[in-house]
């Protein structure tokens, strides 16, 4: 073979090393475009999962216990709040935390909160249920030793520490002193 053969052979080869270089560049950013596609479109279909809680305020708070039907009664403030938010049709699930006076613990009726509710039954701290499923705990609540609770629900014949199911409603007392602790939940849809 020629000198001026040799140099075109390699001249070639060396071409053909860069063709291949920039094809699995080209590739890798035809892939990426691909993929970056199809993340688009997958969260634009809500195929991502539903958001997180969300805090809400006292103003919050009392338009949604308003919505339930449930009154908080008197000397009972507004501690705090969470919304489980729903991606697409339904009402979000809730759940908030009012602080009162440690002698409404078994003076308070299931009436004095609403005309809905069950009256009130025992159950222990440790068996409180939460909508769907969330911890109560990330509201404060508190169960001393030996402390228990009472629950009194939208929907009666209900196991107390049965979970609050869909649709349903439910205000739960717990003493931890020097306070009671009143929690309106609501299962959303």
């Amino acid at each position: 073979m020629s000198r001026s053969g040799f140099d075109t052979c390699r001249a070639c080869f060396y071409q053909g090393r860069e063709m291949a270089r920039f094809g699995r560049v080209r590739s890798g950013v035809v892939a990426l475009a691909v993929v970056l596609c199809a993340v688009m479109l997958a969260s634009a279909c809500g195929f991502q999962e539903p958001p997180s809680r969300k805090s809400i305020d006292a103003d919050d708070a009392a338009d949604r216990v308003e919505q339930r039907s449930v009154h908080v009664p008197g000397g009972f403030e507004f501690s705090q709040g969470f919304v489980w938010p729903v991606n697409s049709v339904g009402s979000s699930a809730f759940a908030i935390r009012y602080d009162g006076p440690a002698g409404q613990f078994r003076t308070l009726r299931a009436a004095d909160g609403s005309g809905v509710l069950s009256e009130f039954e025992d159950l222990p701290c440790a068996s409180i249920p939460s909508p769907r499923r969330y911890d109560l705990v990330e509201l404060g609540l508190s169960c001393p030793a030996g402390g228990g609770a009472r629950i009194s629900r939208s929907e009666s014949g209900r196991e107390p520490d049965s979970p609050v199911g869909q649709v349903e409603h439910a205000v739960i007392l717990n003493l931890a002193p020097p306070h009671t602790q009143l929690f309106v939940i609501y299962g959303g849809t």
